[in-house]
This record gives C-alpha cells, structure tokens and sequence, in this order.
C-alpha cells in the first residue's frame, strides 16, 4: 500500500513538471533579445503658459494685433537632480504633446543647455510642420476650440549624449498671424498655451551591467 502510494506520488510530480514547461512562465522570452526591450518612459514638464506673461503685445483691449509674429521669453526646465542613465539606450523619443488656446499659429524648438557641448537645439517642431494650428475663432475674434498637436522627435546617438549631460532645457515659442480673422489684443494677453514634454526609450538588458 505505501508503495504504491510512492508511485502516485513521483506520477504526480512527472505530470507537473511536463505541464511547467517554457511556455508557462514565458521563459522562452530569453532566448529572443528583442523580449528584453523594455520601452522605459520618462515625463520631464507639463506646462500651461498664457501669453501675456511670457510676450510682450503693444496693442491694448479689443484693437487688432499687428505684429506678424510673437516670439515668447525663453521657458527654462532646470534638470536639477535628475540625471539620464543612458547605458543601455541606443535611441530616444522626445515627445511634445501641446494644447494651444490662442488664435494664433505656433512653433517651438527645445534648447538643450549643458557642459561640454555648445547649446544645441534638438528639437524643433518646423522639422515636421512649418506652422502648427491656431485655435478656431468664432466671428467675434473669441477662440472656441483650442488646437491639439502630438509631435515625436528621435535623438541619434548624439542627441542622446547630450541629453545625458544636459543641465537644463529651455522651450522656445513663437506666434504667427492665423490665416483668416484679426488676433484682438485683450483675447491673446489672456490666452494659454499647454506643452507636456516627456521621453520614451526602449533599453537593451543585454547592454545593461547588472
């Protein structure tokens, strides 16, 4: 009786340990390097700047603007204690999502700042667009619908060094005349501007020393 309770027993076990095979617990996933690639995302700023306190506009309350672009002071993103590990990242994705409320176009550039290296702007959005949207205005120069834009810039090796030694980034806009209606002064000063500005970088484990 007890031994053929031992033979149930090491049956039992022979079962279980067919049944664990590699598929069950994805260990398979180690013989293909392209499973060790996590992609590793990372925000850096989410911003919501109204014109007026970054712009200068001349004009006053509801008369026309007449400038034919508006350039914005310069938005600083320190990189205070946060640093890049970049062992193991052959590539990086910067990515700008934006919401723009005002009535005029735009574009941007990022300005990456840091020592060993003259500033570089790495990203610019007239490399994909030469304008990005304004909002809609309605007949009365109001803005009724905001814009909305994603936009993805990939840093080649070097734009991923300098990344890594970058002490700080500055966003860069300007404002253009839209197509069709006026830009009234009061409607511009109080209208906002939205950037969210993150990274995605896939990491190769291989490379990673662990």
């Amino acid at each position: 009786m007890r031994n053929s309770r031992v033979l149930y027993l090491l049956f039992a076990i022979g079962l279980l340990l067919v049944s664990c095979n590699m598929s069950n617990f994805n260990l398979d996933i180690f013989t293909d390097p392209s499973g060790l690639s996590p992609v590793v995302y990372r925000p850096i700023s989410f911003g919501n700047y109204v014109v007026g306190d970054y712009a200068t506009i001349k004009e006053f309350g509801n008369t026309p603007v007449l400038e034919d672009s508006i350039i914005f002071k310069n938005i600083q993103y320190p990189l205070n204690g946060m640093t890049f590990n970049t062992t193991g990242t052959d590539s990086m994705v910067v990515i700008v999502k934006t919401i723009n409320e005002t009535p005029m176009k735009y574009s941007y550039k990022l300005i990456f700042r840091g020592p060993g290296f003259a500033d570089s702007t790495l990203v610019n959005s007239r490399n994909k667009s030469k304008y990005l949207a304004g909002g809609i205005l309605n007949p009365q120069g109001d803005v009724i619908e905001a814009s909305r834009d994603s936009l993805e810039f990939k840093l080649d090796s070097q734009g991923v060094m300098k990344l890594s030694t970058a002490t700080q980034i500055d966003l860069a806009i300007t404002l253009y005349q839209p197509d069709k209606g006026s830009v009234l002064a009061n409607v511009l000063k109080n209208a906002p501007i939205s950037f969210y500005i993150g990274f995605r970088a896939p990491i190769n484990l291989f490379k990673l020393k662990i």
